[in-house]
């Protein structure tokens, strides 16, 4: 999974882009049990992004890469990739 598949490009270049990782575990129901996955990667986010945008584009790929139709987010997180130290 790249960086391209989430988030929204600025077609502006003077628009500073800023790094984040993002996690999320989905679980959803299968049969008699449940399925779940965890997927993580880091995405290039420009100022100004909406962070419910970028939540909701990465349930739309934990869809996709699971097959699951109603996953149940059972944890979301979106940092700076970037530490200081």
């Amino acid at each position: 999974m790249d960086t391209a598949t989430i988030g929204t490009q600025s077609a502006s270049t003077t628009n500073q882009m800023t790094r984040y990782m993002w996690v999320i575990a989905v679980q959803w129901p299968t049969g008699g049990g449940f399925g779940s996955a965890s997927l993580a990667s880091t995405v290039d986010i420009p100022a100004g992004a909406s962070r419910l945008d970028i939540y909701l584009q990465v349930v739309e790929l934990a869809k996709r890469e699971t097959g699951a139709k109603t996953p149940n987010v059972v944890f979301f997180s979106l940092e700076p990739d970037r530490l200081d130290g």
